[in-house]
């Protein structure tokens, strides 16, 4: 398998888990609406939001390997010279501790801020 063939395989694991993530989210969005709105105690009510709080959870979790995927995808078109734009594919997240890629200091309050509203 070429490279270009990795890539182009590992972008559409990366868009079906994108795709994938965002279905789950807007389900999970609805279910903790519908629960809230209705008439059950209060105790039953606590037990289905963890339930989604924990599924929430487990979805973050699984995008933090979908970002993994795209650093390995960057890491192979930057090291191959393979123009990574043909694939309509996004420039890896950045890490806050990894010495290649800092967020600076205005840009991680931006972040912070973003979080909290």
């Amino acid at each position: 398998m070429q490279y270009e063939e990795l890539i182009v395989e590992l972008c559409d694991v990366i868009k079906e888990s994108e795709n994938n993530a965002l279905a789950i989210y807007n389900n999970l969005e609805v279910i903790n609406d519908k629960v809230n709105s209705l008439s059950i105690l209060d105790h039953e009510k606590e037990k289905i939001n963890s339930k989604v709080s924990e599924s929430l959870g487990l979805l973050q979790h699984q995008d933090l390997y979908r970002q993994k995927i795209e650093r390995v995808v960057n890491f192979v078109c930057e090291h191959n010279n393979i123009d990574k734009t043909q694939y309509g594919f996004a420039p890896s997240a950045k890490n806050i501790d990894s010495l290649d890629e800092i967020i600076d200091e205005d840009e991680l309050e931006a972040l912070i801020k973003q979080m909290q509203s």
